[in-house]
């Protein structure tokens, strides 16, 4: 038996080899034995960086190899201070760096493990959902729409069931599944029809299945391992900032390779010019760029957390700042997802409402303000009693006595309606009713069917109305009544669920639902109408005017009737709401040149199929938007990975959805994505301001240097400043701009236009022309004190490493605020900001009074009159910043 593959094994065979009991599922013992055989069903992941390897990484790169060269350079020359000095330099930079980043993967581990998926099983004779980590060979998994396959396993018992497999097998439709044996031999994935595979989703129909393969020993498992050895690319950021360190390399590299000629060509020492030289070149390289990058990306997964977005990785984070259109679900992202029968309509025109709202079962009929008698109106009765019937929804009462409902939200307010009239499924048992079969809802028909045998047999159809005036025997004018029956409710804002029914009789008797139902195509009778709302969340309106502030469209997608989407729109601010468009004609217009514009100008799609979601999404993006997707079910998947960003939705998001997405919504809350868009913009924000104070910095030091050495001057300042600056007094404050919480008006402005990187001409002119000014101002000030005959060069360059370190450290606020000087208010929002620029300061001061520092990196002592020549010529300096920068963004526009 065991040379067989599962697919060929008999039902029988299959319960034999694992020791389980259909019906009971395995115990508890018999779980533990099978966890100690196989393991947790976890994939193995990518092998993350040990400690060891990321300290490695930081030790093996370019900016060490420079700086244990300039430490080899000194020693050779006989500067032992100055080379150990530099030695200690490396160590400050490596540790920093790794100290970041592993703590940064610690963060980001947690946070990722809290998007842990859950399966259904049967275990010691009880149904528990439990973590697909703990699922074992031998469970009983229990399948249904939505589920996302937890393992490789035989089927055993399928009704109607149906699954995606693109996973595996790359093809996009949904594959039938029974539990029928197959005896072919080497039968491909695509062809055993009765089995299931981990990471495919079951779209329609319902199954139980015995676990067969877990963990790496499934077939996505072999996948993964051979994917181990792929490469794993850069993201857009990394490449952006890659490039900016390329520009700023090469030229500091021209500037060096400018002063070791300009030194040989006047005559001056060799070694010390090729110091300069390799000092230099090492100035213009950001230390701090990769631990700072790390900070802000995860910094912001930890606030998008608390703010119950839980984003799966760190690119997505940045990506979610440029998001320019919002296609949202309406049911429970833009609503509360808590529906109520607020209105019924019959056949003869009879209009009752509802009282009550959310889940709580309390509330009463009236018709024209009256409250009827339930026992005097048999239709309504009888409409109420079908409606629980075609019901899988079950009504909870919490420990706080707040009720809830298990099962989907239409199905939740005809259960509430029924519990409302005492209308129970004990009553409907009592009365000798039972369901004997179904057609679970699928989103394609639009449509789900029940089949009641007792008394008589009944088949309840419940769906859409267009859909179930079709099916039922109606003449013309009577479709045509019905119609507007329909109009009428959908105006009202509500959504309108049709319910009809058919005695079976004669023939029919004994066939399957599906039978009865292909048999009768259109000879059901209208029961009528259930006009259902849904209520808007109550802070659904502000987020949506703050979203279309910041230039973000907003796009409402729903099964719901265009009419009844269309008010729903309008009453939450949704702009432009009453320009609706079908999924019947996105089918129409699909292909035709004016297509993507249509699309673009639409505000509101209703009736729309999974593939219609997808040509959304798609259209929009061929129109160059950046485009976050939410949704909830299987249906929703494809979109959610097209998608720039996929959202989905926490609580009653299906493990499909939430596999697919990039973020998921912990509290289905459409104000979480708006405060995640936020949080995207603060961190691209944040992230343009420590590069460019990182890289102006670097500037500062390559100009003063270089004007030196052109013209013939000794070094304004030496090379250990170059380091004490970079390691020292700059890292922290850029560190600290990732706690930037964000400008007032970041939701005010347009969405970044994802087209334009950082290295930009604009972006890089600032760099540069910063840089130029306070180098130009370092190299002015040493010429100025150069002037009094009795200082000392040893004095003139500590007093310029100074001046650069002020200079510098007060260039923070012309970085801080994109509008305005940032000195303000705000400053003391980041209070790691702060306390960054007081430790600089202290550092500073140890560095120029410390009779240890001045030993190591040869400074002296300043007087109080140069300290205010400093601090008045920083003054100047970030004013002449403050002009320019104001000047290049006027010009900018």
């Amino acid at each position: 038996m065991s040379e067989k593959e599962f697919y060929q094994y008999t039902i029988d065979e299959t319960i034999k080899e694992f020791d389980v009991s259909q019906d009971e599922g395995l115990n508890d013992d018999q779980v533990e034995s099978a966890r100690e055989k196989y393991g947790t069903n976890e994939l193995e992941e990518q092998e993350k960086m040990s400690w060891w390897e990321i300290l490695w990484d930081k030790i093996n790169d370019l900016i060490v190899y420079l700086l244990l060269f300039a430490a080899l350079l000194s020693f050779l020359t006989g500067e032992p201070i100055e080379g150990f000095a530099v030695i200690i330099a490396i160590i400050l930079s490596v540790l920093t760096g790794f100290i970041t980043e592993y703590s940064a993967q610690k963060s980001v581990d947690s946070l990722q493990s809290m998007g842990s998926t859950s399966a259904k099983v049967r275990r010691n004779g009880q149904v528990q959902e439990i973590d697909s980590a703990d699922i074992v060979p031998g469970d009983i998994l229990i399948l249904g729409e939505g589920a996302a396959v937890a393992a490789d396993a035989r089927l055993i018992k399928t009704k109607n069931l149906a699954a995606i497999e693109a996973a595996l097998t790359g093809e996009s439709e949904a594959v039938d599944k029974d539990a029928e044996e197959i005896f072919e031999d080497e039968e491909g994935i695509g062809d055993r029809l009765n089995m299931v595979f981990q990471g495919t989703a079951i779209t329609r129909g319902t199954g139980e299945a015995v676990v067969t393969e877990t963990g790496m020993d499934t077939e996505v498992g072999k996948i993964t391992e051979m994917l181990h050895d792929s490469e794993k690319n850069e993201t857009p950021l990394d490449i952006e900032l890659d490039k900016l360190g390329k520009v700023i390399i090469v030229a500091a590299a021209i500037a060096g390779i400018s002063v070791l000629i300009t030194g040989l060509i006047t005559g001056q020492e060799l070694t010390e010019m090729f110091h300069i030289a390799v000092i230099l070149a090492v100035a213009a390289i950001p230390e701090a760029m990769p631990a700072v990058e790390t900070i802000t990306l995860s910094r912001g997964m930890k606030t998008m957390a608390k703010h119950k977005a839980l984003v799966k990785s760190l690119p997505a984070v940045e990506t979610l700042g440029s998001t320019s259109v919002i296609a949202s679900d309406k049911t429970g992202t833009l609503t509360e997802n808590q529906m109520a029968v607020q209105k019924i309509r019959l056949a003869d025109n009879t209009e009752y409402d509802v009282s009550g709202t959310g889940y709580t079962p309390e509330g009463k009929i009236t018709k024209d303000g009256e409250e009827v008698n339930l026992d005097e109106h048999t239709e309504l009765k009888s409409m109420i009693a079908y409606g629980l019937w075609a019901s899988d929804a079950e009504l909870t009462k919490e420990d706080n006595g707040e009720y809830d409902i298990i099962g989907d939200p239409t199905d939740g307010a005809l259960t509430v309606l029924a519990e409302k009239m005492d209308i129970t499924r004990d009553v409907i048992k009592d009365a000798g009713y039972e369901r004997i079969d179904e057609i679970p809802f699928d989103s394609e028909a639009k449509y789900m069917a029940v089949h009641y045998d007792g008394p008589n047999e009944i088949v309840v159809i419940k769906g859409a109305p267009d859909v179930l005036f079709d099916m039922t025997d109606m003449s013309d004018e009577t479709h045509d009544t019905w119609s507007q029956y329909n109009e009428e409710l959908t105006e009202h804002g509500l959504r309108v669920i049709a319910l009809a029914s058919l005695e079976v009789e004669g023939n029919d008797k004994g066939k399957s639902i599906e039978e009865i139902v292909e048999n009768h195509p259109n000879e059901f009778t209208m029961a009528g109408l259930f006009g259902i709302i849904d209520p808007p969340r109550e802070d659904v309106k502000e987020s949506i005017e703050l979203t279309q502030n910041a230039g973000i469209q907003v796009k409402m997608i729903t099964g719901d009737h265009p009419k009844t989407a269309s008010v729903i729109a309008e009453e939450i601010g949704i702009n432009n709401s009453e320009n609706t468009m079908t999924g019947k004609e996105i089918d129409e217009a699909y292909g035709q040149d004016d297509f993507v514009e249509k699309i673009r100008e639409t505000a509101v799609f209703a009736r729309v199929s999974p593939e219609n979601k997808l040509q959304i999404v798609e259209a929009l993006r061929k129109e160059g938007e950046v485009v976050a997707m939410t949704g909830d079910g299987v249906n929703d998947a494809p979109a959610l990975n097209g998608a720039d960003i996929g959202v989905a939705m926490g609580i009653r998001g299906t493990e499909v959805a939430k596999e697919s997405s990039d973020m998921i919504l912990t509290n289905d809350r459409f104000g979480t994505i708006v405060d995640a868009v936020r949080e995207g913009r603060i961190i691209f924000e944040n992230i343009k301001k420590y590069v460019s104070f990182l890289f102006s910095c670097n500037m500062v030091e390559i100009t003063a240097i270089f004007l030196a050495t052109v013209f013939l001057l000794p070094l304004p300042i030496m090379p250990l400043h170059v380091l004490f600056l970079n390691l020292m007094i700059d890292i922290g404050p850029a560190m600290a701009i990732a706690f930037e919480t964000g400008e007032e008006d970041i939701m005010e402005r347009g969405p970044r236009d994802s087209n334009q990187g950082l290295l930009n001409k604009q972006f890089l002119g600032r760099i540069i022309f910063s840089g130029l000014v306070i180098g130009l101002a370092s190299f002015a000030f040493f010429m100025f004190l150069g002037q009094n005959e009795s200082l000392t060069l040893e004095y003139r360059q500590t007093a310029v490493f100074s001046f650069m370190a002020i200079a510098q450290l007060m260039h923070i606020f012309n970085v801080r605020e994109t509008s305005r000087f940032g000195l303000d208010r705000t400053l003391f929002k980041n209070k790691f900001l702060v306390g960054a620029i007081v430790v600089s300061v202290l550092l500073l001061l140890v560095a120029v009074y410390a009779p240890f520092m001045q030993t190591i990196i040869g400074t002296e002592s300043l007087r109080g009159i140069t300290w205010a020549y400093i601090a008045g010529a920083g003054v100047i300096t970030t004013f002449l910043v403050y002009l320019l920068n104001k000047l290049i963004v006027r010009l900018e526009k």
